[in-house]
């Protein structure tokens, strides 16, 4: 089976004599291949060929992240500081917890709608902030810039035989509020105005859905990433994951599905407590990411034989672990998961900037080893 083939066998919960494997590689190319982040996030040109060199040192994966370093920080809810700008030239970028949008932001969603909103929130967490029709314009070259920059990954994937792992992202309005807000002010809001941003919410999620199904349609792909970064156990208790996130993400993952698409459920954090509720949604639709904080076997002891679950070598692991041990996971927890579909081997989130080479390799490796 080529990669494309063990990736489609995965999600639909075929069997999948080879497990796809998947590394979330995006800063650690730059250490592999020998270059500063501040080199590594100046061009898409420049990211790609780091991948390029890292792949073949490390092995080629089946599956690969799609976007480069800058245009990931770009499209976060949240002011970021950058190598070789706000950082040294080879430290990793920061995001800043800092509260920007304000309480009377709910109110603006309200009146004037999503984009509208979104757009001025884009201006003001700029460094330094943009103003005025320039900014608008700039907010939105930097999205299409990043679209294009996406479209030309792919293709330069593709023609390697490497699928992405998704062809379009974005994140549910309820985390983009928490990352927006910061998340102290966010919990107030919870408890002192929750009809209002559940009514912002709902107008998010209707948002959400038709970009990425847009988004998703003018790169020609089929899945959409859901980065739910703050909807976790970690964050939030389930009593408010019912009634005010799941609802959101049930109502975008049954919008793709509806329009042919596959979502993947980024999901950091413990989602012990919620994984249950996923069985709600329309069978094979997802692959949902874990990070090693989710407790992946009891994950799959759920949602065997419903979704599609991707993990999870951990960051720890992979930094200050032995190549043995990265071995033996790996191992173990193929032998687990089974090769009856739904699973995709691979790092619990992102590939640490500091991890070992050998490490990564063995990751790989060990989804080559014939069962």
């Amino acid at each position: 089976m080529d990669s494309f083939e063990k990736l489609d066998r995965a999600i639909a919960l075929k069997p999948t004599p080879e497990v796809p494997v998947y590394p979330h590689i995006i800063t650690f190319a730059g250490r592999c291949a020998g270059i500063t982040q501040a080199e590594l996030f100046s061009s898409n040109k420049a990211w790609l060929a780091a991948c390029d060199k890292t792949f073949a040192k490390v092995g080629k994966p089946d599956v690969v992240f799609p976007m480069n370093p800058f245009d990931t920080a770009y499209v976060e809810s949240m002011k970021v500081k950058l190598p070789g700008r706000e950082l040294g030239p080879d430290e990793p970028f920061q995001f800043v917890e800092e509260e920007i949008m304000r309480a009377s932001d709910y109110d603006v969603i309200l009146e004037k709608g999503w984009n509208a909103w979104n757009t001025e929130f884009m201006k003001a967490i700029q460094s330094p902030p943009w103003h005025g029709w320039l900014g608008s314009f700039k907010v939105l070259w930097g999205f299409i810039k990043a679209g294009m920059n996406t479209g030309k990954n792919i293709k330069h994937w593709q023609q390697q035989g490497m699928p992405v792992m998704f062809h379009t992202g974005i994140a549910p309005p309820f985390d983009i509020f928490s990352l927006s807000r910061s998340l102290r002010p966010f919990y107030r809001d919870l408890f002192d105005m929750p009809e209002k941003v559940k009514k912002a919410v709902d107008v998010g999620t209707e948002a959400m859905i038709k970009l990425g199904i847009a988004n998703a349609r003018r790169a020609k792909g089929n899945r959409v990433a859901i980065f739910a970064m703050r909807s976790s156990a970690s964050f939030l208790s389930p009593k408010l994951f019912d009634e005010v996130s799941f609802p959101s993400i049930k109502r975008m993952v049954e919008g793709y599905h509806a329009a042919g698409l596959i979502s993947v459920l980024h999901c950091d954090g413990n989602w012990d407590l919620m994984i249950p509720r996923f069985k709600e949604l329309p069978r094979a639709s997802c692959i949902v990411e874990l990070d090693g904080a989710t407790n992946i076997r009891k994950a799959r002891e759920v949602l065997a034989d419903h979704l599609c679950i991707k993990g999870d070598v951990r960051a720890s692991m992979l930094s200050l672990g032995k190549k043995e041990e990265v071995e033996a996971y790996c191992r173990e927890l193929i032998e687990f998961m089974g090769h009856d579909g739904g699973f995709i081997l691979g790092s619990g989130c992102e590939v640490p900037i500091t991890a070992k080479l050998e490490n990564v390799a063995a990751l790989i490796a060990a989804a080559h080893v014939a069962p």
